[in-house]
């Protein structure tokens, strides 16, 4: 009797002991790590990317998460340093026991972090950093679902060669890996066009007194000045540009076209150019559009900008390669070697266009478009100008300050 009641009472404690643990496993998270600058300098750019995830997270949690476990994100600060990047990378393969790394922000940062990363075998896939030296390593786990800095100024030098031809231009350049490897390129392409290079000149990212550099520029007088910079930096070169009078077709890429950017320059940024993803310019994707229209929807006082888009896509591919990899077994080498396979195999339709990896880890089939900053009652717009089969509007060329109607 007494072994009858132990028994029942041994089937009761189990019994609910599973219905108290067994709803927590099934709750467990399945964890993705994300890098980027989300405090420093570069902070708002790394929200804007956060926004978009968010809204690719709130999608696959509301209809149910994957494997019927809600997805976690884990956030890294790099703050835009290598150092802190690679501490963040360690903390997330390691500490965190996250599947596979997104995000990324910073070329410099990504370089060092995606290198941690392969070495440990876990996938990292980067959303916005543009260097080529990130994906032209042959490293076996890192991916990128953004263009590199060569495709996206492919379009602007097509237009340089071809539409502008410019006989003289200088460069001003963030002194890291992002900067310095489209000075290279441009380089080459002034060469190719037989364009004089007046000058090489850069700036640290933090600076915030450019009028020295600038004062050289205004006497130099290029045709085109290439500017590779991130959003806070760009925004007070243009304003000290106008303090100084200095005119020139400025050339630039993302940092130029966000909305913090347009918020700190107003009618400034006029006439700038350079390659963008600008989502609202691709409204004829439905896949784009319908991004659009949902990030409006959850943010109604933000501008869906390319790193937002961006951002989107990135956690969206890294979900995909996870759901098709299978429920996580709990043994977190093999788990990612799944997803690493699964990576490879991508192939989606998302706002920047078809998302697929060659063999070096990099999207291939995204195709940025050639914009200028042109305004619309005074405030700032981006047009497509070139190729011309996508063109919305011709481009313009920029005229002296005291002759702009919007100031």
């Amino acid at each position: 009797m007494i072994k009858k009641s132990l028994g029942i009472a041994l089937f009761t404690a189990c019994f609910l002991f599973a219905l108290c643990v067994g709803p927590a496993l099934s709750a467990d998270s399945v964890k993705i790590g994300i890098l980027g600058p989300f405090s420093g300098s570069l902070a708002f750019n790394a929200s804007e990317m956060k926004k978009g995830m968010l809204l690719a997270l709130e999608e696959v949690n509301d209809a149910g998460g994957l494997f019927g476990r809600q997805v976690e994100l884990v956030y890294g600060d790099t703050e835009c340093k290598p150092d802190k990047g690679v501490g963040a990378v360690k903390k997330l393969l390691t500490r965190d026991e996250v599947l596979v790394v997104g995000g990324g922000y910073c070329s410099s940062v990504n370089i060092a972090a995606s290198q941690i990363a392969d070495m440990e075998k876990c996938p990292v896939v980067v959303a916005i950093a543009i260097s080529p030296t990130i994906t032209n390593r042959g490293l076996e786990y890192v991916f990128r679902t953004s263009p590199n800095s060569p495709m996206f100024l492919n379009g602007i030098n097509q237009w340089l060669e071809k539409v502008k031809q410019a006989k003289t231009v200088a460069f001003f350049m963030e002194n890291s890996d992002y900067g310095r490897d489209g000075e290279k390129i441009w380089s080459e392409l002034s060469k190719k066009i037989k364009a004089k290079e007046l000058a090489h000149l850069y700036f640290e990212i933090g600076d915030t007194d450019f009028t020295t550099q600038i004062s050289k520029l205004k006497n130099l007088n290029p045709d085109v000045t290439f500017n590779i910079a991130s959003t806070t930096e760009a925004a007070l070169i243009q304003k000290q540009a106008k303090e100084l009078n200095f005119v020139t077709q400025w050339i630039g890429v993302g940092g130029q076209f966000t909305e913090a950017y347009f918020k700190m320059t107003g009618p400034i940024s006029q006439y700038a150019m350079g390659s963008s993803l600008e989502p609202t310019l691709n409204m004829k994707s439905p896949e784009t559009a319908a991004f659009v229209e949902a990030y409006r929807t959850a943010y109604p006082d933000s501008r869906p900008g390319i790193f937002s888009s961006q951002g989107y896509d990135n956690l969206k591919v890294i979900l995909d390669a996870v759901q098709r990899a299978g429920e996580p077994t709990g043994d977190l080498q093999q788990d990612r070697e799944k997803i690493k396979d699964a990576l490879e195999k991508t192939d989606m339709k998302l706002t920047q266009g078809r998302i697929t990896f060659e063999d070096d880890g990099q999207v291939h089939s995204v195709v940025p478009s050639v914009v200028q900053v042109q305004l619309e009652n005074c405030e700032p717009e981006l047009r497509i100008i070139y190729p011309e089969d996508r063109a919305t509007a011709d481009y313009q060329a920029p005229q002296p300050w005291r002759e702009r109607e919007c100031q």
